[in-house]
């Protein structure tokens, strides 16, 4: 029987990632919703799980205590670590390759991604609009990833597909789609995965 697991968060990327990453991994838990809008992530009991006052935040309930994990990607590794399956197989040569293009995403479209939205957020409009350019252009260039396999990293849906199609969910109706072939047969192909269907509603 598996430890109980909470998943806090909301509806935003980084917690959507977290829970594709459980629900592909077949790892049972239970949804904590954070209210961000009324700051509730800045409450004593969410700073208790997480003094930065951030989500997502996965809490596990074991028998020798209470383990507390923050970071959407230490989440998602803690998934795959559990799966048994293909999101971060045991080869070396597979799982080098899933990091590759798992930090490709994070690194050149989420990061830079983030910045933009903190630009936007600080009235830096033209700067925002500009790394937003960066970021779609390195998401378009992911196009040649798949031009002779289904998934980011291989034949296997991996952890590298997770963070790609957070992100290309966000740009869904900035990017030029029919410029782009193969991401837009596997965009469809990945949506319609059920445990992605899942962790989309997850915090709905």
């Amino acid at each position: 029987m598996q430890n109980p697991i909470e998943l806090y968060g909301a509806l935003a990327g980084n917690c959507i990632r977290a829970a594709i990453a459980l629900e592909e991994a077949g790892v049972p838990y239970t949804v904590k919703r954070i209210d961000l809008a009324a700051c509730e992530q800045l409450g004593s009991h969410h700073r208790a799980l997480n003094a930065f006052g951030k989500v997502p935040v996965l809490v596990e309930h074991r028998r020798e205590g209470t383990f507390v994990l923050t970071q959407s990607n230490a989440i998602m590794f803690f998934a795959a670590d559990r799966s048994g399956n293909g999101l971060l197989p045991a080869d070396p040569v597979a799982r080098a390759r899933i990091y590759e293009r798992f930090f490709y995403f994070l690194t050149d479209v989420i990061a830079v991604s983030h910045g933009a939205f903190r630009l936007e957020q600080m009235g830096a409009r033209a700067q925002s609009t500009h790394l937003n350019g960066m970021a779609m252009a390195a998401l378009a260039e992911s196009e040649r990833f798949l031009e002779s396999t289904p998934f980011m990293a291989g034949d296997e849906f991996s952890l590298a597909d997770i963070s790609a199609f957070t992100i290309a969910s966000a740009f869904r109706e900035d990017l030029q789609w029919a410029s782009h072939p193969a991401l837009t047969r596997w965009f469809e192909a990945v949506s319609m995965r059920p445990a992605v269907i899942n962790g989309l509603k997850a915090f709905a």
